[in-house]
């Protein structure tokens, strides 16, 4: 690999040991994709790099390409999201969400869209107000899917293409989205409702701020939940 220095703002996926003193931090960058870095000296407490480099903080980082290894050079952090890391629930979500980036993102291939949603996502998180954190969750995993090319159908029945009426409908992830009542019978994986459907068309394309707008009951919550992340585990 050539010798190359450059900044690029990152969010901080992981960090563990590596070697004796040094660590091994995995980032999404924002113009770099992916990216799996060496800290150096980092193990030790008068580090002043370690505190710039804890999972789940936005910063801006250094990195120095070297022949076999890439090393950060300097970091500063931009926000280390205070709220996300002194609440469990929502430091287990966000951990759910670093999952999903080792699971699917390739390394080294930038995507600024995909950027932009965890970052917005861990900005939400972060706030005072209270969330649904299984069903925020679920709406970013879906929306994270869809920003991979993963989008299912949610208009026309996936079979015989027929626009989707109110009800009696399905959904089958092998055929890639909604199935109508007449094609429903023994091809689909779940029953969905009407409700759901208009729901999923809204998270898969509008922003945060209109989607936490919605009135979801018990039901319909369940319902969306079961969709989405059995949906994941067919992607996966």
């Amino acid at each position: 690999m050539k010798n190359e220095t450059y900044t690029t703002k990152s969010i901080i996926l992981k960090r563990q040991a590596f070697r004796e003193r040094d660590s091994r931090v995995i980032v999404y960058s924002l113009d770099k994709g992916r990216l799996d870095l060496v800290a150096r000296g980092t193990t030790s407490i008068s580090s002043k790099l370690s505190a710039h480099i804890e999972p789940i903080t936005l910063s801006d980082i250094m990195v120095v390409n070297g022949k076999k290894l890439s090393y950060i050079g300097g970091s500063v952090s931009k926000n280390c999201f205070k709220n996300i890391k002194a609440d469990l629930g929502k430091i287990k979500v966000a951990s759910e969400v670093v999952k999903l980036f080792y699971e699917f993102v390739k390394p080294e291939k930038e995507d600024c869209t995909l950027f932009n949603l965890i970052e917005e996502f861990l900005n939400i998180l972060n706030t005072d107000e209270e969330y649904d954190n299984e069903l925020l969750l679920s709406f970013f995993t879906l929306k994270f899917l869809v920003t991979l090319g993963y989008m299912p159908e949610f208009y026309d029945c996936v079979i015989c293409k027929n626009k989707i009426l109110p009800d009696g409908n399905g959904i089958n992830f092998s055929f890639g989205g909604v199935v109508c009542k007449n094609c429903a019978s023994g091809k689909s994986n779940f029953l969905i409702s009407e409700n759901a459907i208009k729901v999923l068309r809204m998270v898969a394309v509008e922003d945060y701020k209109k989607i936490n707008k919605l009135n979801i009951d018990d039901g319909l919550r369940e319902n969306l939940i079961k969709i989405i992340n059995s949906y994941c585990d067919y992607c996966r």
